[in-house]
């Protein structure tokens, strides 16, 4: 599991890129896990790295999935496209 506190923009992409890819390549790792609970704000820049991060674990043959996506977070995610691999989505953020 990776878990986000803050904010993440462009300044934050290619570090959220790297811890991606490392947790999508750890062969200990069945699953990849994004805990945005504590995160209050994600760009287009970061959630590029977040799609990078989906089709490595997809490569990998590993399931993604992200919890804790609230308020303008959750409303960013659905914008995306990325609703269905939120936990819970189906309520409201």
């Amino acid at each position: 599991m990776l878990a986000l506190a803050g904010e993440f923009d462009l300044a934050a992409r290619d570090e959220l890129t790297r811890a991606l890819l490392n947790v999508a390549g750890d062969p200990a790792t069945d699953q990849v896990v994004l805990d945005l609970t504590d995160t209050t704000f994600i760009d287009s820049e970061a959630l590029g790295a977040v799609i990078v991060g989906v089709n490595a674990a997809r490569e990998a043959g590993k399931p993604f999935r992200i919890v804790g996506a609230t308020g303008v977070v959750h409303r960013v995610m659905d914008v995306a496209g990325l609703l269905d691999l939120i936990d819970d989505h189906h309520h409201s953020p």
